[in-house]
């Protein structure tokens, strides 16, 4: 279904807009406040981005001396665990002289209580002969 519409129709519903200098005035005065709101929008968003890059090349700088004190502590922790590798070894060495020594005292306490069974044998002979 197609209207057909006249074209003095089209004339009669169009409007005229006129401009007053009051409202003329007013729409300036509105579009300087939207201005405003949206340049100090702007500014705190600025201001928040340029606060939070100076925070980040802080950490970045902070991030940094870490690093060298790292590297430091590293180069002590390498230097110390050579030292406790080296006390190691020597307690590994003290440890098997102390278990052949200890090897040696359980023969020669072996052999002492052989000793004194036999002693003790001969001592209960001796008073059954007495």
């Amino acid at each position: 279904m197609v209207i057909q519409v006249s074209e003095a129709y089209y004339a009669r519903m169009r409007r005229h807009v006129y401009v007053t200098p009051k409202s003329y005035l007013s729409f300036i005065a509105l579009y300087k406040d939207v201005y405003r709101s949206k340049y100090t929008g702007i500014d705190v968003l600025e201001s928040n981005i340029i606060k939070g890059l100076e925070k980040l090349k802080e950490a970045a700088e902070g991030v940094e001396v870490i690093k060298k004190e790292l590297k430091k502590k590293d180069e002590q922790l390498k230097i110390a665990n050579e030292e406790v590798q080296l006390v190691l070894n020597n307690l590994n060495i003290e440890n098997k002289k102390i278990n052949i020594k200890t090897d040696e005292v359980n023969i020669v306490k072996k052999n002492c209580e052989e000793k004194k069974n036999t002693i003790a044998i001969e001592k209960e002979e001796a008073d059954r002969d007495l």
